[in-house]
């Protein structure tokens, strides 16, 4: 008997970023005045968006969280290494980075303590990323990292005030640089492996009468590194327009825009990795809808396509941010947001259609006699999103801060699934889903034609106590409703389904002196299933449940001028925990993997050496655990007490570097450890150890106009390993002889070694 899994499929391979959002934050980027406003409550635990004082590149924290920073130095030094965000965040604990290359276009993927990426929380400036039909967050579209100030990680939780659906697992913070007080501007050219080739440019207007901006663009092209031939390329243009007024009061107008047009790469299973060349991408092989014999009943059975295998997208994101010191005790921000994808399609697999079931001679050939013509099924999704979080922080007294907020999101989208002609030279006809095939009646050819509707609400209050100069509480309540509604234009189809919670949070925080702190963290955290769920309701399905976390920590840090060191102990229980598998090529499905325990220790270590030398290290044992046998269809497959797929035992990561504020140099390594395919654990992946490397030198004081001018280097993967790096799409069962529970696992591979070298000039 076929197994029954609980989540119905989504009809996306590539699912879309949400927003590409630009704002400002606090401190000027030029000068260490901050306006006189109130703390802001980000994390559990009083912090602002400078924790504390750097030592060396690293960032000292200090929220009661787990916590990890890539400061703006570490970006500038570690993003030529891979892509912008999976690739940078691989060296903080925890972080087990896939797939991706270092054109910072195709997309990664991001592990974080077993929590795949679509089970964080990924926002910019506060303002979500996450694809709200699907929960994707798609990393690598999320801008320019010439324009991060830094990326951090919340480990295993995520704020209260957080405007996010899937962070049960913990999320990712994107702050953007400032406008500069002073005019200036920023160019940057890169040209690497794989014909890669990126120009930047980024202008600052300065400051007049409280008035500053910058705006930048880019433009990026390359091949794909595995022989399918593949190109990618992208256009980005975002700004920062802010205005500043007495007492610290802010608004920033924000917007961005992102054009990419790819090929993609092919994910193997092992027998296909094993059974060709490490470079093997799809079959170059075409298959041109146009063909065929008057008469006769053609049948042309499709396979893999390079050409056909793409996915072009145009997001464009619009943003208000204000800030409001409305007294001495008063803090009132308001952050609406306005997100737009249209113009493009994903195309992720040749599909054969009948002309038997559409009347119309699909192929040209004179008839409608034949069974199996060849199409490009394109997943063309048209999206506009409108929401804003806002919170009003109030200083009750010495002891007492409170926070009160609200957010509202709502969504709606067009998610089509056509069938699109290919033309001769295999590719698609088009790239923004126009000129799909048509019936006998004029109507596209749609494999799927559906209406989608997100609605979400959330309400919190949080008190920040300090019960005592060393000890801090803070105690916040979460209120979140979620509606998901769905039809289907081509059936008739149309359901609904909602979710709601409420969300508590604690953490407590003892600073033992000057340099050592102890905090507990506990929290509740809510992810809804993708909204395809609601069309498992036409197979009598009863309503999908959310994934529920309970997760708790223990941490210690201790901080001085040349050393951070820092250690915790994390619990998380997961309650219907979802998987994600591809069922078919292109076709992204989602099953119930029940409850899950996930606990692990996490040991960090940054310092500084005479010399100007300083050193890392990293090393996270994690033990995710499934705590039910998998149960389907009447059927049940033993794995209670296997390790969850994809979830590595073991990450390392270690570094020494130089930096004299003229040359720079960074040597790196990381392992990561052995992974399985599937819950039943029969297919077990082996751990690797890959070593980066990183130059840069300083030219200064060329001209007056010339602020500096900095040469870069970047080799990724110096020994040219090869390797399986993460799994793209897992199983229940690796085995065959599981019967009905079995299919095979998906691959992202590491990208080989690869060469960047690059110039930045400063006006």
């Amino acid at each position: 008997m076929k197994p029954h899994f609980e989540f119905t499929k989504i009809h996306v391979a590539i699912a879309l970023s949400s927003s590409l959002l630009i704002h400002t934050n606090g401190v000027r980027a030029d000068t260490k005045e901050t306006a006189p406003t109130l703390d802001t409550v980000v994390v559990q635990g009083r912090s602002s968006d400078t924790d504390g004082a750097d030592v060396g590149d690293a960032h000292k924290e200090s929220a009661a969280v787990s916590k990890g920073t890539l400061t703006k130095a570490q970006l500038e030094k570690f993003v030529g290494l891979d892509s912008a965000v999976t690739g940078a965040l691989k060296y903080l604990p925890g972080v087990h980075a896939s797939g991706g290359d270092n054109s910072g276009i195709t997309e990664g993927a991001l592990n974080i303590r077993g929590f795949s990426q679509d089970q964080l929380g990924f926002t910019r400036d506060g303002v979500p990323l996450n694809d709200p039909q699907f929960l994707t967050p798609h990393a690598d579209f999320m801008g320019d990292p010439e324009n991060y100030a830094s990326v951090s990680v919340l480990y295993g939780s995520s704020s209260i005030n957080a405007p996010t659906l899937t962070a049960s697992g913990g999320s990712v913070q994107i702050r953007s640089v400032a406008p500069t007080r002073e005019a200036g501007a920023l160019l940057k050219q890169n040209v690497g492996s794989d014909d890669l080739l990126r120009t930047f440019a980024r202008v600052n207007t300065g400051e007049y009468d409280g008035f500053s901006a910058w705006f930048s663009a880019s433009r990026t092209t390359g091949e794909l590194w595995d022989d399918s031939d593949g190109e990618l390329s992208s256009n980005r243009y975002e700004g920062n327009l802010q205005y500043e007024w007495g007492n610290g009061n802010r608004i920033n107008a924000i917007f961005s825009s992102f054009l990419m047009r790819t090929n993609s790469y092919k994910h193997p299973t092992l027998a296909e990795y094993r059974a060709s060349d490490y470079d093997s991408g799809y079959a170059q092989a075409v298959f041109p809808t146009q063909g065929g014999t008057q008469g006769v009943a053609d049948r042309t059975i499709p396979g893999e396509s390079a050409a056909a295998s793409r996915a072009d997208f145009k997001i464009q994101t619009y943003a208000l941010n204000g800030l409001f010191n409305l007294g001495d005790n008063l803090q009132l921000k308001i952050d609406p947001y306005f997100v737009r994808v249209t113009d493009g399609t994903a195309a992720v697999a040749v599909v054969p259609v009948s002309e038997l079931n559409t009347g119309s001679d699909l192929n040209g050939d004179g008839d409608t006699l034949d069974p199996m013509v060849t199409g490009a099924l394109s997943v063309y999704p048209t999206q506009y999103r409108i929401g804003s979080s806002n919170s009003l922080d109030v200083i009750v007294n010495d002891a007492h801060t409170l926070q009160f907020g609200l957010w509202t999101d709502y969504t709606h989208a067009d998610n089509r699934m056509a069938v699109i002609p290919i033309k001769g030279n295999g590719k698609p006809a088009s790239i923004d889903g126009s000129h799909p095939l048509r019936d006998a009646r004029g109507n596209p050819v749609y494999f799927t034609d559906q209406k989608n509707e997100i609605t979400t609400q959330k309400l919190w209050a949080q008190d920040t106590w300090d019960i005592a100069p060393d000890l801090t509480l803070v105690g916040g309540l979460a209120w979140q409703h979620t509606e998901l509604k769905g039809g289907d234009r081509l059936s008739g189809f149309r359901d609904s389904v909602d979710y709601q919670r409420v969300l508590p949070s604690l953490s407590l925080s003892y600073q033992f002196d000057p340099r050592q702190q102890l905090y507990y963290n506990t929290t509740s955290n809510i992810r809804v299933p993708a909204v395809a769920s609601v069309y498992g309701h036409r197979d009598g399905n009863d309503k999908q449940k959310p994934e529920l976390t309970w997760n708790q920590e223990v941490g210690w840090r201790y901080a001085s001028d040349d050393l951070l060191l820092s250690a915790a102990l994390f619990y998380d229980r997961f309650k219907d925990r979802q998987a994600a598998f591809e069922e078919v090529t292109g076709v992204t499905s989602y099953f119930n993997a029940g409850d899950v325990t996930t606990k692990g220790l996490e040991l960090a270590i940054n310092g500084l050496l005479p010399g100007h030398f300083t050193y890392f290290g990293t090393w996270t044992y994690l033990r995710s655990t499934q705590d039910d046998d998998y149960r389907a269809g009447g059927a049940t497959l033993d794995t209670a007490g296997n390790q969850l797929y994809d979830a590595p035992r073991h990450l390392l990561s270690a570094g020494i570097g130089y930096d004299d504020q003229t040359f720079y140099a960074n040597l790196l390594g990381r392992h990561t450890g052995a992974f399985y395919g599937d819950l039943a654990n029969d297919e077990r992946i082996g751990g690797y150890t890959l070593f980066d490397a990183n130059l840069g030198y300083r030219l200064k004081g060329l001209s007056p106009a010339l602020k500096q001018a900095t040469l870069t280097l970047n080799l990724n993967n110096i020994f040219d390993k090869q390797y399986l790096a993460g799994v793209n799409s897992g199983a229940v069962s690796a085995n065959p002889d599981d019967g009905d529970f079995y299919s095979a696992p998906k691959y992202h591979r590491g990208a080989p070694r690869s060469l960047v070298a690059g110039i930045a000039v400063e006006f």
